[in-house]
């Protein structure tokens, strides 16, 4: 019950981030406020909105249509199946594991067991290609020093850095704690530890896959008039 409560609080405030980020970006008014309360205000009314606009126009069609026009059906042949594997094989553990930890009390047991399990393996595999071919485009590369303002603070580059290894890390310790429990090291209470590290660790994913997916939709959707729901794309470099 406590799990299922702090995974609802992450991921709505993952969520209420992405949309105050979008809201401070494109919405006049929010660049011109400097009260926080009026700032609140508007924030939540504009909000109110888009969730009337977005459940509008909701519809398995436009689901397909925003589908198809992912940036990953155009990329090299090699890649394009990497990606797929990766954020199939993503989206069946976080499916599977959260469905059955928040609604199912026994837990994850049979068949969608053993399919959570090869996907795990899966996922490990494209996780690891990711990271390796893919990593270097989230790597701060230090600028010349120059002269002017520099930009503090969390800003979106800076978020879809840590996002992304935030996720990398979060993922291999998922691969880690699947793993050893498997192995004859571990005791009762280091098996409890395993189970409740992988919990952790599946939030954090999730958590920092909802960001990097949001930002990379943004991204390619700057204006409010997206025609779809957000979904990933492979990353890009900054």
């Amino acid at each position: 019950m406590l799990f299922t409560a702090v995974s609802v609080l992450v991921l709505a405030g993952a969520l209420l981030g992405l949309a105050f980020h979008r809201f401070r970006t494109t919405r006049e008014e929010a660049r011109s406020t400097l009260l926080y309360a009026e700032l609140a205000k508007k924030y939540f009314a504009w909000l109110a909105l888009r969730a009337i606009q977005m459940s509008r126009r909701a519809s398995s069609k436009a689901w397909w249509e925003y589908l198809k026009g992912l940036p990953l059906w155009r990329a090299p042949v090699l890649e394009k199946w990497l990606y797929a594997s990766f954020y199939a094989s993503f989206l069946v553990l976080a499916g599977s594991g959260f469905f059955f930890t928040v609604f199912v009390p026994r837990g994850l047991y049979g068949f969608p067991l053993v399919g959570h399990v090869m996907a795990g393996g899966l996922f490990a595999v494209c996780l690891a290609a990711v990271v390796l071919f893919k990593g270097r485009e989230f790597i701060a590369v230090p600028e010349p020093a120059r002269l002017g303002p520099r930009k503090a603070g969390v800003t979106a580059a800076r978020a879809r850095r840590w996002s992304f290894w935030l996720f990398a890390l979060a993922g291999f310790l998922l691969i880690l704690t699947a793993l050893l429990p498997m192995l004859p090291l571990l005791r009762t209470a280091g098996q409890k530890l395993m189970f409740e590290l992988h919990r952790c660790s599946a939030l954090a994913a999730l958590a920092a896959a909802a960001v990097f997916a949001g930002l990379e939709a943004f991204a390619a959707q700057p204006t409010a008039g997206a025609s779809g729901p957000p979904g990933p794309r492979p990353p890009r470099s900054t």
